[in-house]
């Protein structure tokens, strides 16, 4: 029997972790603490929202995640040394919401105890599934990639010269039809896989579903026994074969159940953002955005290999509320009436340590002081085996300031910040697009002066990005500006 306990904060939060029946994968050594992050699939940037805006457009609400916004930084939790490779904190705070309802918020942090050197010897099954289609003729605005193609040409160029001789590489092509032009090849033949890449061209309708199914297949080829993962470069939603959300998560649930991964790079703006979400619940799934260059330099230097590195499958959080309080809002939880439950389908290695965020209403009284949370947690490591737990965490009663709030830690304040500003800027967006647009200014107005008030708070210079983009946005809607992909 493994426990871990996490040393009792102000707001304290306790789990206890129980290994079922049997120890994790070998822990490798790290600094104490964790200092390695650990994030959930899904959208992992908010890359498309900040192109539409740059771009003139009011994204729709679909482009404004707050998993995104909370995978773009790093939140951690401190507590006791992180000694497994994913170990869950957490920290509870008292904040009312932008409509100044009371609320109760806890925080559960992911972090990791994977040192980073161990991964240079795993090894990676690649299978670059790439859009050749008519539309990936089109132009970024980016000097050194001027086509949607060329954009991804120049990310796969970065990938492939970080694979080595243990790494595997295979390359299928999908316009009008699906073609394999590369069978598996040692990573380390990097101008074989490179000048493959570099010779394509775009032409023809996107048949999607057709090169994904070629990819599956030719991954039953392959022979390393690393991490097997599809990596999709597309611009633009499906309009051949399998178009529905549905049906292309049966597909990629599909491989997923074959134990191979896959993460989309969504070029340009025009990406359905209904893939995306179907991404946060595909065991072995992750998303990003690629606009141009700078994401480029952003992905190679914030995310890989992470992005390809899962530490945990299936991991369920279920929170239940006591002192009268009810969980009323979710950030990747799914909210019943009396508790928050959570499951991500895959937790990745990450330099940035993720957050997940609930937050919880008092009973009628007003009474914030009784304010607890207990609950359960459950995963499943890379290696099959199960990990159950308890934990809970509870207010003190401890002095709320003069905006009436209290938060344990400087990470809980700032995902609250975060949440509160992006969950209701895709409120006024879902406002915008139904032709309210005066409500719609008044809710970004609002989130707008609480967001500026919580930095000043914090006194956190990283978060003055999103306050000019809030500000773009507000102005956007002031003029009228059209929605966009």
């Amino acid at each position: 029997m493994i426990r871990l306990f996490f040393r009792p904060l102000t707001l304290a939060l306790l789990f206890v972790v129980v290994a079922a029946g049997c120890e994790l994968s070998s822990p490798v050594s790290a600094p104490p603490g964790g200092d390695l992050g650990a994030t959930p699939g899904g959208v992992q940037d908010m890359s498309l929202a900040r192109e539409l805006v740059a771009q003139g457009r009011v994204p729709p609400p679909e482009a404004l995640l707050v998993e995104a916004m909370f995978s773009e930084y790093d939140l951690p939790i401190s507590g006791a040394p992180c000694e497994r490779a994913l170990c869950l904190r957490g920290a509870l705070g008292i904040a009312p919401t932008l409509d100044n309802l009371a609320s109760g918020w806890m925080q559960v942090g992911l972090s990791s105890n994977v040192d980073p050197a161990v991964l240079e010897g795993s090894s990676l099954t690649l299978v670059l599934v790439i859009d050749v289609s008519g539309s990936m003729g089109g132009g970024t605005g980016d000097n050194d990639y001027p086509t949607y193609l060329a954009l991804a040409q120049g990310l796969i160029e970065k990938l492939v010269a970080e694979l080595g001789p243990d790494d595997e590489v295979a390359v299928v092509t999908f316009g009008s039809s699906a073609q394999t032009v590369l069978r598996f090849t040692p990573g380390d033949q990097q101008d074989e896989i490179l000048s493959v890449v570099r010779r394509l061209s775009p032409g023809g309708s996107t048949s999607l579903e057709a090169g994904l199914r070629t990819a599956y297949s030719l991954m039953e080829e392959a022979e390393g026994a690393g991490e097997r993962r599809l990596m999709l470069f597309s611009d633009e939603r499906p309009n051949v074969g399998a178009t529905s959300p549905t049906a292309f998560e049966a597909l990629i649930a599909e491989g997923a159940r074959a134990g191979i991964g896959l993460t989309i790079f969504g070029i340009g703006n025009t990406l359905g953002a209904e893939l995306f979400d179907v991404m946060a619940r595909t065991r072995g799934g992750n998303a990003f955005s690629l606009q141009d260059g700078a994401d480029i330099t952003r992905i190679m230097a914030q995310d890989w290999p992470y992005l390809a590195v899962p530490i945990a499958y299936d991991l369920d959080i279920t929170l239940a509320p006591a002192g009268g309080f009810a969980a009323a809002e979710g950030y990747g939880f799914p909210v019943g009436d009396d508790e928050a439950a959570l499951r991500v389908a895959t937790v990745f290695l990450s330099q940035r340590r993720g957050a997940l965020l609930v937050r919880f209403t008092p009973p009628p009284s007003g009474e914030l002081n009784n304010f607890a949370v207990a609950g359960l947690i459950a995963y499943d490591t890379p290696d099959g085996l199960p990990v159950s737990g308890t934990f809970e965490a509870s207010y003190d009663g401890v002095a709320l300031d003069s905006r009436g709030q209290y938060f344990a830690q400087p990470s809980v304040a700032k995902s609250v910040a975060l949440a509160v500003l992006v969950s209701n800027l895709r409120q006024a967006a879902e406002d915008y697009r139904v032709g309210a647009a005066e409500r719609a200014v008044d809710r970004v107005t609002r989130a707008l002066a609480r967001f500026e008030a919580d930095v000043a708070a914090l006194a956190e210079g990283g978060l003055e990005p999103e306050v000019r983009f809030t500000r773009d946005l507000l102005e956007l809607m002031r003029r009228g500006a059209p929605v966009g992909f």
